[in-house]
């Protein structure tokens, strides 16, 4: 997969959100200072340029810039800089630069960057970046960097990079790289490479490359995982680093390593650890059987170099005269070629048991059985093969330590494709 088309879905929310942010701070820096209503008290130095207010108190405060502490009812809105304690029952409003600490009842608004303490009840917005410690009902979103903690009740939007820790109930998204720690309720989206964590409980994605470790209920995707990713469903177009999950999707893996039930590759060098694993060279054959144990089956054998993995099914485990049963089962087991046709395998095998109608016959509900087997092979043609096994099983139920049965077993049948 391509990187602009990785980076483009999960980077559009973003932009949606952010866009305004850079445009909020080029118009709040060229234009000239309004004057507007001032209900507060204020202690201010006209002689610097532009005038210094030192403190101010009052309901709604309009001016150029604050060195130390402004509390208001309502809004307090500074033209150029905010240096110290600024308090708004509504709004905090900035024009260039903020430092120190805003606290307002819904909104902070910077129009460059801001470093400090930022809490709000819903929203903290800045053109630049925001340095510190954020804290908001809803979001954060900054038109460029975020290194902190910044913690949102819903998403926290980086135009830029971010870095340090970002936590939010629904997603955190950053532009470019992302440097520190990201949690969120849902969804984790870097537009370029992850180095630290992310945590989730639905999807993390990564533009570029995954460094650090990506963790997630449901999924991990990047282009290029140095790292570690760890999900139900993993994907990488390059892996070199270690997939675990119950399937990871890797395009080229030689150099990365694949542990799952269902590990995928397109690369036929890659290193997979599970039930099944599927890279090019894995030839996908039918198998169809009768034998002692199951009287019939139907079985799916993933055949790799010298080694392979069968799923199945089967019916009437028990014998003939008495009710149908079913049965699942897994083997894993090595080959080997004896000639050019004919090649000798051994295997291991686990049987999970339904007895159906045969629980009120005085067997257990559900049982397990255990199976090694050795069997021979031979190829009639490219697609078309003869095997017979024989074996030993044990049957013992689930809820009790004694052995239902054991027993020789024997199967034969033939080999689709």
């Amino acid at each position: 997969m391509k990187l602009k088309t990785l980076r483009s879905g999960f980077i559009l929310s973003a932009l949606l959100f952010a866009i305004s942010l850079p445009a909020y701070s080029q118009s709040a820096q060229h234009k000239k200072l309004k004057k507007r209503a001032n209900l507060a008290l204020n202690i201010t130095n006209k002689k610097e340029q532009p005038p210094r207010t030192y403190f101010n108190i009052g309901f709604a405060s309009n001016y150029p810039s604050l060195s130390g502490m402004g509390i208001n009812v309502i809004s307090s809105t500074t033209h150029y800089h905010s240096k110290g304690f600024q308090l708004a029952g509504f709004v905090n409003i900035t024009g260039i630069h903020a430092g120190g600490v805003q606290l307002s009842g819904i909104a902070n608004v910077t129009g460059r960057n801001s470093n400090g303490v930022v809490l709000s009840g819903l929203m903290n917005v800045n053109g630049g970046s925001l340095n510190g410690i954020a804290l908001s009902g809803i979001g954060n979103m900054t038109g460029k960097n975020t290194h902190g903690l910044i913690i949102g009740g819903l998403i926290n939007i980086a135009n830029g990079q971010s870095g340090g820790m970002l936590l939010s109930g629904i997603a955190n998204v950053s532009k470019q790289a992302q440097n520190g720690v990201m949690i969120s309720g849902l969804m984790n989206a870097s537009g370029d490479t992850v180095r630290g964590l992310q945590l989730t409980s639905l999807l993390n994605a990564a533009g570029e490359a995954n460094n650090g470790v990506q963790l997630a209920a449901l999924g991990n995707i990047n282009t290029l995982n140095r790292g570690l990713q760890l999900g139900i469903c993993n994907f990488s177009a390059k892996n070199k680093g270690a997939q675990i999950g119950i399937t990871n999707l890797s395009g080229e893996g030689k150099k990365g390593l694949q542990f799952g039930f269902v590990n995928l590759s397109a690369d036929s060098l890659a290193r997979q650890i599970g039930c099944i694993n599927i890279t090019p060279r894995t030839q996908i054959q039918l198998l169809i059987s009768s034998g002692n144990l199951n009287k019939a089956n139907l079985a799916v054998r993933f055949k790799n170099r010298y080694t392979y993995t069968e799923l199945g099914g089967g019916a009437y485990y028990f014998d003939l005269d008495h009710d149908v049963s079913a049965s699942a089962f897994y083997r894993a087991g090595i080959y080997y070629p004896l000639l050019s046709r004919l090649e000798i395998s051994a295997d291991a095998g686990f049987y999970h048991i339904e007895t159906l109608d045969n629980k009120h016959k005085g067997y257990p509900a559900r049982a397990y059985a255990l199976q090694p087997r050795l069997n021979l092979e031979f190829r009639i043609t490219k697609r078309l093969g003869i095997f017979a096994s024989g074996g030993y099983a044990w049957t013992r139920p689930y809820s009790k330590g004694h052995t239902l049965d054991h027993k020789g077993t024997f199967e034969a049948g033939i080999v689709l494709f």
